[in-house]
């Protein structure tokens, strides 16, 4: 039987990944594949495959030849970042496993395992939108914030309410590893695609730990 692994993603704890779960059991089910992993991640769509530790279980399996597919419910479950997703598609087709997105039905592979240059420029194009849409949403969030500062209205978290030093090591385990390794910070937000702020943070967390 054919194994797969499902691939599930939401930004933050709040959400959950039950319907996406659903949904690809059901695709599963239908295509007679073998489940053998399910990968339920709570992480933003921007972050690295290197600090997505559910992706990174993915493809060990894959490097292992114990899978040949990965479903996932929408392109932008990989993520939001258009350069990161086409590259994470490549990198499983140079494994020989299929990436299957089941609300477009399409598959990075034909039935033959040949890559399906159609299917990857549509891909490509589908992520360039995921991006641009998420480029939208923070626009309109700091156009809302900058409304609401000519208003007079207070922002941001009330007094004492930052994040404890362990959690934000844990949180952002890619900055402390770049920090460690003597990256500047400039090139860490380059890199990580996080605010200058948040790797001083970090930055002060490893030195209160």
């Amino acid at each position: 039987m054919t194994k797969a692994a499902l691939y599930t993603r939401v930004s933050t704890k709040k959400q959950n990944t039950d319907r996406q779960v659903a949904e690809l059991q059901a695709y599963a089910q239908k295509q007679d594949f073998e489940v053998v992993l399910i990968v339920s991640e709570v992480v933003t769509g921007s972050a690295r495959k290197a600090e997505r530790p559910g992706l990174e279980q993915i493809f060990g399996l894959a490097r292992k030849g114990e899978i040949s597919e990965v479903v996932s419910l929408e392109l932008s479950r990989l993520g939001r970042n258009a350069m990161d997703v086409r590259q994470i598609i490549i990198d499983l087709n140079d494994l020989g496993i299929c990436t299957h997105i089941v609300n477009r039905g399409l598959r990075s592979l034909d039935q033959k395992r040949k890559k399906d240059s159609t299917v990857m420029l549509i891909l490509g194009l589908l992520a360039d939108l995921a991006e641009m849409e998420k480029e939208q949403l923070v626009e309109r969030i700091n156009s809302g914030l900058d409304q609401a500062r000519r208003k007079g209205k207070k922002l941001g978290r009330p007094a004492g309410a930052g994040e404890e030093p362990d959690h934000m090591l844990k949180k952002y385990p890619g900055v402390v590893k770049d920090l460690k390794a003597g990256l500047s910070i400039r090139q860490i937000v380059a890199t990580r695609q996080v605010a200058d702020k948040t790797v001083q943070k970090v930055k002060k967390a490893m030195a209160i730990t």
